[in-house]
């Protein structure tokens, strides 16, 4: 009796198991959790940032497309590639980690949560120089200089096509996203005479 007893205990935990294993759903890692897009781009003006050091800013935007809230542990890292359109040997990294986080306060203890929709930025700024240092509004054409005025005592470029391509780490387990290239115009701006106008200040050394 105590055998059949215990053979009937074991056949039945058996049983209790198995329906519990088939019962719980295998989880799955949800796909398309993430969307990143460059969503702004703009040319500071002149009095921000005057000709001969101009400067772009630049937004980039994450939201979650999941049906769900997601939360993850986090470790913001990733690249900006800027070239030129016209000469793509000219390009600019730029390297994207948390300090560009604009709500920083949405990472608590190491992890963010995002409700569907919700959507946070990563801002930074290129001065427009290459990686090796060339400040590219030189190679710009600025071809009968007088013939070119846009401001007073300032003459532009022809527009100039610039792309730029991101890669994107935010969440742990989704790993490295890949935003859509972004082409954007730019436009150099020079001074004309120096030491003219509000914009155009002489140098330090003095205008020579």
């Amino acid at each position: 009796m105590l055998n059949t007893c215990h053979y009937l205990t074991v056949v039945l935990c058996a049983f209790v198991s198995l329906t519990c294993e088939e019962s719980l759903p295998i989880y799955e890692q949800p796909q398309n959790v993430l969307a990143v897009n460059v969503s702004l781009v703009e040319q500071l003006a002149d009095r921000i940032a005057r000709p001969g050091r101009q400067v772009a800013h630049i937004v980039v935007v994450g939201e979650n497309i999941h049906d769900e809230v997601f939360q993850d542990s986090v470790n913001i890292r990733g690249t900006m590639r800027i070239w030129w359109q016209r000469k793509p040997g000219r390009y600019r990294t730029i390297y994207l980690t948390e300090q560009n986080l604009v709500e920083r306060n949405l990472v608590r203890n190491g992890k963010m949560l995002l409700i569907p929709g919700q959507q946070f930025t990563m801002d930074t700024y290129w001065n427009l120089k290459s990686d090796d240092s060339l400040y590219l509004p030189t190679e710009m054409n600025f071809a009968r200089l007088t013939q070119r005025v846009c401001d007073y005592n300032i003459a532009c470029s022809d527009p100039e096509v610039f792309v730029i391509e991101v890669s994107l780490n935010v969440f742990d387990r989704i790993g490295y996203v890949l935003a859509p290239p972004k082409e954007f115009t730019f436009i150099g701006r020079v001074c004309i005479d120096c030491g003219i106008g509000p914009v155009c200040p002489p140098p330090p050394g003095g205008c020579g």
